[in-house]
């Protein structure tokens, strides 16, 4: 059966008074039909982007602005290219930010600040407080070590109870016994005690350079919380032809339903017999 002028006009006065869904599950829906049907979803959105999160995106902007008919729907969905390029474009800024402050790229400016040899360059592990405990582990093994009269392995437990007790703990981590263990130690037990306590003093040393370390890293971060001048010009060209973009595609969405406005709902009834007559013709 072929609709009255009446009946057409009606049906455009509820889609202008339409809200849409309501509901988030309703809305949930939409957002996966709007990003289906969209003239532009399907190749817009990279790896990783959330098709339905656009698509919510959709569903807000319809909410919004009530888009009548395919041109209106249209514009809308250039608002939303538009409005996603924003995004990831501030998404841009902070993913480039984060690499340049992630701890590896740091630990190498550290070392170059601290003029650092290639041997003992800042590792991204060394960028965090050292663990107190176990510098003064370390202290108290060479204070141990600097302290005892002897260190013979008969008398190591007594003498020096901290070191017998690592030198116990890694022959235990090798399945081996003690004297077993020391069989790989050219001069026994006073070399593995040296080369220990070497170890302790080493630890010593980066613990009480450490506080110097993280103060440069920190200011590297801080420096690195503004784009170069490079990042930022372009950054900002490709800003201001999306701000362009958006505004002109708003002015053509209110351009759009002033038309309608002053074509259909001025008289519905003739805009709609005017529709007939096309379809007709």
């Amino acid at each position: 059966m072929t609709a009255t002028a009446k009946q057409l006009a009606a049906n455009r006065l509820n889609a202008i008074e339409s809200t849409g869904p309501r509901t988030a599950a309703g809305k949930e829906r939409a957002s996966r039909n709007a990003l289906r049907h969209g003239l532009f979803s399907s190749r817009l959105l990279l790896e990783g982007e959330d098709p339905e999160e656009f698509g919510r995106l959709l569903v807000d902007l319809h909410e919004t602005l009530r888009p009548v008919g395919t041109i209106e729907q249209a514009i809308l969905e250039r608002i939303a290219v538009n409005l996603w390029r924003q995004r990831r474009l501030v998404e841009a800024e902070t993913a480039r930010l984060d690499l340049a402050r992630r701890d590896q790229k740091i630990a190498g400016q550290v070392s170059d600040e601290l003029g650092r040899s290639y041997l003992a360059k800042i590792k991204s592990d060394e960028l965090v407080p050292f663990d107190k405990a176990h510098a003064k582990w370390c202290q108290d093994v060479v204070d141990e070590y600097e302290s005892a009269a002897e260190l013979e392995l008969d008398t190591l437990k007594k003498t020096a109870p901290l070191i017998h007790k690592q030198l116990l703990s890694d022959a235990a981590e090798d399945g081996e016994t003690i004297e077993d263990y020391l069989v790989n130690c050219e001069n026994g037990v006073s070399d593995y005690i040296e080369e220990l306590v070497q170890w302790c003093r080493k630890q010593i040393t980066e613990a009480e350079e450490r506080p110097a370390v993280l103060d440069v890293a920190n200011k590297l971060r801080a420096k690195r919380v503004v784009l170069p001048q490079s990042y930022l010009d372009l950054f900002a060209r490709y800003q201001t032809t999306l701000d362009n973009q958006l505004y002109k595609a708003i002015r053509a969405f209110r351009e759009a339903q002033e038309w309608r406005l002053k074509t259909i709902e001025a008289d519905p009834v003739e805009a709609a017999d005017g529709i007939l007559d096309a379809a007709v013709a």
